[in-house]
């Protein structure tokens, strides 16, 4: 046996342009604040972790009440040093950042955020070659991050779009 192991993942770091926009976003998505650093002075000790010569910023950890145990998002705001982003005018040039969600309801979800003014990069799309996707949609976030939310049929874990493609593995 194995003296160490992965237990599962803890959370994601999503680095943010704006924190107080981010937070809203993320709540439109229906996560609640777990913990707000906004205002707390990092010690010296993370810039070390991170392999930073320097660190400081404001964060919020954030958590989906359906999931409380599961996997966090972290947003952070770098203060020092500061974080680059993709220029939103070449969002159709650079490879995205995504980060995804298994969704219930995708169709209704994007309708309802569309209505509050989040940007999609098409409409909901349900691929007829990939078996198992009820439909998958993707919008921005505030930070050019692509938030993917996909639906699948009841007992699929992931997609199975290798199976359309003739990979039986």
């Amino acid at each position: 046996m194995a003296e160490w192991a992965l237990e599962r993942l803890y959370h994601t770091v999503v680095n943010c342009r704006d924190l107080d926009e981010s937070v809203a976003f993320y709540e439109l998505l229906g996560f609640e604040v777990l913990n707000d650093r906004r205002n707390v002075t990092w010690p010296a000790f993370v810039a070390g972790i991170f392999g930073l010569s320097r660190a400081n910023g404001r964060g919020v950890l954030m958590v989906l009440p359906t999931d409380r145990d599961g996997p966090m998002i972290d947003l952070i705001e770098w203060l020092e040093p500061r974080a680059d982003f993709p220029d939103p005018a070449r969002r159709r040039e650079l490879v995205p950042r995504i980060i995804a969600f298994r969704t219930r309801g995708v169709h209704a979800a994007q309708k309802a955020l569309e209505a509050a003014g989040v940007v999609f990069t098409r409409p909901t799309y349900t691929p007829a070659e990939a078996l198992g996707i009820v439909g998958t949609a993707c919008c921005y976030d505030p930070n050019g991050n692509i938030v993917e939310m996909i639906e699948l049929e009841p007992g699929v874990r992931h997609s199975r779009a290798n199976e359309a493609l003739g990979d039986k593995a």
